[in-house]
């Protein structure tokens, strides 16, 4: 890919492995397996969603077994969106680095590879715990890729007790909080740097697997979301089984801009005609948005971080993602035993970014979640 990258040579086992050109010790925290394949679209109509997204989640996505280990304590660079380097190359392995991270480097090269690589560097010899990784501005860069590694480490008090954990001052106040709640990651216990103004050189890092791979989550997880939402959610006074995710006018500026024109008419017609509660996930502190989903037997909402909280929601529950932009979603559904469907026929461009839904198609599609005639 043109960035000196470099992979971790291994067979899957615990012990000492070729990092680049040099030993590091693999310690395997779960063992090999395979995805759960992709669930059959529970709606299959063509007029509501594209064929080829029908075929896409009936022939599944093919992938391999892999296990999770950590690697080190070994010298690493931290700098930019979350980019680790070794002896001057890039750690781009599938366990490292999300797959779809690699061409947007290749895109923006400069912003995101040149100038951080660019930035003062500072050094620190402590034993270091490094989870964060690639978008920690964007709350579903956190729930699919950070916090898996979190619940993973937790499992594994004696190994990762005496590391501390890395945060970066470019961290959302929402983070930080999380963190600090819910895995009692705060200021005094962490090695701190800021991958705006600098690099960090650490001495001893211990790096955490991403849990997921291209085909999906390994199943180990599925328990561990499950045991959290039970530990920390905080649910509404009351039951609500249907939730509309909705986006309203919040903008990210660290993700792609996409705005649903008509939103509003459709959280209308989900409330009015289904019985569907409208919930703005950025409104609600963490624990709160995992105590709604938890409770949910149908999530609909358009494809974003916000539907990512459908980790949190029941086997069974259907979830209803209007567009399709990357197979996330379905990989969600896949590993908690949920129903998922798409609604894209009804879907239309009408400037960059800018999109309008069929409130009759909606409304069809709806019904069909819902199993409804």
């Amino acid at each position: 890919m043109g960035l000196n990258s470099t992979t971790a040579q291994s067979g899957g086992w615990s012990g000492l492995v070729r990092l680049g050109d040099a030993p590091v010790t693999r310690i395997r925290l779960a063992g090999a397996a395979m995805p759960r394949p992709l669930p059959r679209l529970c709606i299959d109509d063509v007029a509501l969603v594209a064929e080829h997204w029908v075929q896409f989640h009936a022939d599944g996505m093919a992938g391999e077994p892999f296990d999770l280990a950590s690697l080190g304590p070994m010298a690493v660079r931290l700098n930019g969106p979350g980019l680790i380097w070794r002896g001057g190359a890039l750690l781009d392995d599938d366990a490292i680095m999300p797959v779809y991270v690699k061409p947007v480097l290749e895109k923006f090269r400069d912003a995101l590879v040149a100038a951080p690589c660019a930035l003062p560097v500072r050094r620190d010899g402590r034993t270091a715990l490094v989870f964060h990784g690639w978008g920690i501005q964007v709350f579903g860069h956190f729930l699919i890729e950070m916090l898996p590694k979190l619940l993973l480490a937790r499992r594994f008090p004696a190994v990762f007790g005496d590391a501390m954990p890395v945060l970066d001052r470019a961290m959302p106040d929402w983070l930080l909080r999380s963190l600090d709640r819910h895995f009692g990651i705060g200021d005094a216990g962490a090695i701190w740097f800021d991958s705006r103004s600098e690099q960090l050189d650490l001495d001893r890092a211990i790096i955490l697997p991403l849990v997921s791979r291209a085909a999906g989550y390994h199943p180990a997880a599925r328990a561990w979301f499950a045991e959290f939402a039970a530990r920390i959610a905080v649910p509404p006074s009351s039951p609500i089984e249907r939730l509309f995710v909705a986006r309203g006018e919040f903008s990210n500026p660290a993700a792609p801009n996409r705005v649903l024109a008509n939103e509003a008419e459709l959280a209308d017609i989900a409330t009015r005609a289904f019985g569907f509660s409208v919930v703005h996930p950025e409104t609600l502190e963490f624990a709160e948005q995992v105590g709604r989903f938890s409770q949910a037997r149908v999530v609909l909402g358009q494809a974003g971080s916000g539907m990512h909280n459908a980790l949190f929601a029941p086997e069974g529950a259907a979830v209803g993602v209007i567009r399709f932009t990357a197979p996330d979603q379905s990989h969600i559904a896949a590993l908690r035993g949920q129903r998922i469907a798409y609604f894209t026929e009804g879907v239309a461009e009408t400037a960059p970014g800018v999109f309008r839904a069929d409130a009759g198609k909606f409304r069809r599609f709806v019904a069909a979640l819902c199993g409804q005639p």
